[in-house]
């Protein structure tokens, strides 16, 4: 069953150690987006240090193309794992949450808890059947 698009949205946090530009860089490039496209916003961390947060919200045509990029670039073991954890990467509204790791962008995707890049997939049109939902982002993402 093929499903249209809807949005796509990227959000991570950016760490005062971390070269911010040198991350927005890697980011655009692996995920196929632009800068500008990238809102950019500075927050305090409990403590009190300097913790940047970035988001970018695609819908139509450039959330599809996102969508696409993921699907090509992500590894065959995270496609696996995702494969097997789709239906805890799912919310009540089939929207389909991925974790992707930061590290290893720039070299190929892979899913990771770790300092994350999140991405929120969601679809056009929801059909209230959560298998034909599950069968949607699997035909997607090419699991």
């Amino acid at each position: 069953m093929r499903l249209q698009i809807s949005s796509v949205t990227l959000s991570y946090l950016i760490h005062s150690s971390e070269d911010t530009d040198k991350l927005h860089r890697i980011v655009c490039e692996a995920l196929g987006i632009n800068d500008a496209e990238i809102m950019k916003e500075s927050l305090e961390g409990h403590y009190g240090n300097d913790i940047g947060f970035a988001k970018a919200h695609l819908t139509g045509k450039r959330a599809k193309e996102v969508v696409q990029r993921i699907s090509l670039e992500l590894s065959e073991k995270s496609r696996k794992e995702l494969l097997a954890q789709l239906d805890i990467s799912m919310d009540e509204h089939d929207a389909l949450y991925l974790r992707l790791d930061r590290q290893s962008m720039g070299s190929g995707l892979s899913l990771s808890d770790q300092e994350p890049i999140r991405v929120k997939i969601k679809f056009k049109f929801r059909i209230d059947d959560h298998d034909l939902m599950r069968s949607a982002f699997i035909e997607e993402m090419k699991l």
